[in-house]
C-alpha cells in the first residue's frame, strides 16, 4: 500500500491541517475557493509550476481535517506552515523520487516541532541556522520525545531502513494526523481544484 501511495504523491506535497475548511486553507494560501472545480485524484495532472506565477492546489475534507495537495512544495516550506499551524496542527511531505528529495514537516500552533530535510536529515524545532554564528540549528539530529515512539513503530514495521518515502513517511502522518490514507481512500475523494499565488520563496 505504502509503495504505491509514494508513486502518487510523486513530485507533490501533501499537507493535513486540522480544523481548517478547505476554503479557508485556499484564502490563506492567497487563492478563491470559487474558482476551483471539482475533480478526483484521478483526475489531476502534476505537470509541474515551476516557471509560472501560479501553483497547482487541490483541497478536500476528511474528517475534521483539509488534504492539500500541491505541486510547488509549499505544504513544506516553514515559513507558510508556520502561520498555517496557528492554534492547530499541520503536517506534511513532499516526496520526488527521481532525485532523491523527501521531506516531512509536523508543525503545532505556528511552531516547527520536527522535520526530516532532505539535505540534513532530522531536525528537532526551528530549522534555521543561527543567525549570528551560522552554526546549525540545535534541534539538529535529534528527534524528540514527542516523535520517538512514532519513528520506533516506523522502524519496526520497515526494518530494512528504506528511504522515508516506500513507507516511513505515510506511517508518522498516520500517528499525527489519526488518519491512514489508502490508494482507494485518495481516488475516491471529493477534491476541488485551481491554482494559486506563488509565494515569493517558493
Amino acid at each position: 500500500m505504502y509503495r504505491e501511495l509514494a508513486q502518487y504523491a510523486e513530485s507533490a506535497t501533501f499537507t493535513y491541517v486540522r480544523g481548517l475548511a478547505p476554503a479557508d486553507l485556499v484564502a490563506r494560501w492567497g487563492g478563491d475557493i470559487a474558482t476551483f472545480s471539482p475533480r478526483t485524484f484521478d483526475d489531476l495532472a502534476f505537470t509541474g509550476s515551476y516557471g509560472r506565477t501560479t501553483a497547482f492546489l487541490a483541497v478536500a475534507s476528511i474528517g475534521d481535517w483539509t488534504l492539500a495537495v500541491d505541486d510547488r512544495a509549499i505544504g513544506v516550506d516553514t515559513e507558510m506552515i508556520r502561520p498555517l499551524s496557528a492554534g492547530t496542527r499541520v503536517v506534511s511531505h513532499y516526496l520526488q523520487e527521481i532525485t532523491g528529495i523527501y521531506d516531512f514537516r509536523w508543525a503545532e500552533d505556528g511552531r516547527i516541532e520536527f522535520g526530516f530535510y532532505s539535505e540534513d536529515g532530522f531536525i528537532s524545532g526551528d530549522p534555521d541556522p543561527d543567525p549570528e554564528s551560522g552554526e546549525p540549528p540545535t534541534g539538529w539530529g535529534v528527534v524528540p520525545e514527542a516523535f520517538a515512539s512514532i519513528l520506533a513503530r516506523s522502524d519496526a514495521l520497515f526494518p530494512d531502513g528504506p528511504e522515508i518515502n516506500d513507507g516511513p513517511v505515510f506511517t508518522w502522518t498516520e500517528d499525527l494526523t489519526g488518519i491512514t490514507l489508502t490508494p482507494p481512500m485518495l481516488f475516491e475523494l471529493p477534491f476541488v481544484v485551481g491554482r494559486i499565488p506563488v509565494p515569493s520563496n517558493a
